[in-house]
């Protein structure tokens, strides 16, 4: 009795205290610089694919742009298959691409464009559904809408009652916390878009979400010299005033400069920084608010600071979080999962696609490996 108390304290000590941010500078390069056309500048966005460790750059104009390999020693490529160039930013899954900015939502299945949609709010979340997405969004009358990826558009209603549909007891705690916020009629009447305990009703600025509806801003006017911050709901995680100081570009203010940032889905931040002579990239590790499964399986167990974090939250987890956590390690490689309630999860998981593998099938990278064992051990206890 007394272990599971000291477990739960721990748990809320890490919960609420401020853990320190460490932004990494992955690598220069000199392969991508900033490039000014009559009609645009290049580059001007960035795609992660954070299981293979792979860091796209687009340049504009539809002329592709570069690929690095961090895992191979920064291995590099040309690459052209990336289409979605109308957008800032940009969630792929399987074939079809997600592409949103502050002013239009596009979504693209085999570089085929399904839909353009004028939208001022960015995307809230997204779902499965029949094989497909459902990209969840607020307008900018504050109301809810959604678009699935057959090219659809669900008005309020249509979208919440999906919402009803896809997870009855999640709705119902959202039910609950539209109470709590006394908003219960519009919810009941589908005016305000809240999912579990998060209520989206930003529409009026740029942002990135996580998969927790955790919302992302970075600076003012997505301007990389002021702030970088995450909220839940109005409580603000993590705050990093002043990113100057890690970039050599910006230390040097009169040089001309592009930039971008993608958010992962466990909340992993990447961005980087161009002027006329060569690129920075550098990422921030989630290491703020509750535990995030897919962000420690993405970053495994490192000697650093976040093998520090790691070193910290594990003592914490339950039996049963840590086999959700060890298999989702499993999960990001396509595992099928035989035992029923390991399958209900993960087929809810928008980045999970059953590939019919075994774990044995698969080649984990070091530092997922150690992060599997560092697990089993504490399961063994």
């Amino acid at each position: 009795m007394k272990r599971k108390i000291l477990e739960i304290l721990l748990y809320f000590i890490l919960l609420n205290s401020s853990v320190c941010q460490t932004i990494e500078k992955l690598f220069q390069t000199t392969d991508v610089i900033l490039y000014a056309r009559i009609t645009s500048v290049s580059p001007f966005g960035i795609y992660v694919d954070e299981v293979n460790d792979n860091i796209e750059i687009m340049n504009g104009n539809w002329d592709g742009g570069k690929r690095f390999t961090l895992s191979e020693k920064r291995k590099t490529c040309d690459f052209n298959d990336f289409t979605s160039f109308w957008t800032d930013v940009n969630i792929r899954f399987e074939n079809v691409i997600v592409g949103y900015s502050d002013s239009i939502l596009t979504i693209q299945r085999d570089k085929e464009f399904l839909i353009k949609q004028k939208l001022k709010s960015g995307i809230s979340f997204i779902l499965k559904k029949d094989g497909g997405y459902i990209i969840y969004y607020v307008d900018d009358s504050g109301y809810p809408g959604a678009v699935d990826t057959t090219g659809k558009v669900y008005n309020n209603k249509e979208a919440m009652a999906f919402l009803k549909e896809y997870d009855p007891q999640k709705y119902e705690q959202s039910l609950q916390r539209a109470l709590e916020l006394e908003l219960y009629y519009e919810f009941l009447h589908d005016m305000v878009l809240i999912w579990g305990n998060v209520y989206y009703k930003k529409y009026n600025e740029l942002h990135q979400y996580d998969i927790e509806g955790k919302v992302y801003h970075l600076g003012d006017y997505g301007d990389i010299c002021s702030i970088l911050s995450c909220y839940e709901n109005d409580d603000c995680l993590f705050y990093i005033k002043d990113l100057n100081p890690y970039s050599e570009i910006r230390k040097t203010k009169d040089l001309s400069y592009t930039m971008s940032w993608y958010v992962g889905f466990g909340g992993n931040i990447y961005y980087y920084i161009s002027c006329a002579d060569y690129t920075e990239v550098f990422r921030v590790r989630r290491t703020w608010g509750a535990p995030n499964f897919y962000a420690m399986a993405i970053n495994g167990y490192t000697d650093d600071n976040y093998g520090d974090y790691v070193n910290k939250v594990l003592p914490t987890l339950s039996k049963a979080d840590l086999r959700i956590l060890r298999n989702t390690i499993y999960a990001l490689y396509g595992v099928h999962f035989k035992s029923p309630d390991l399958s209900a999860h993960f087929d809810k998981q928008v980045w999970y696609t059953d590939q019919g593998k075994s774990s044995g099938e698969i080649i984990l990278p070091e530092h997922r490996q150690q992060l599997v064992e560092m697990i089993q051990a504490l399961e063994a206890k």
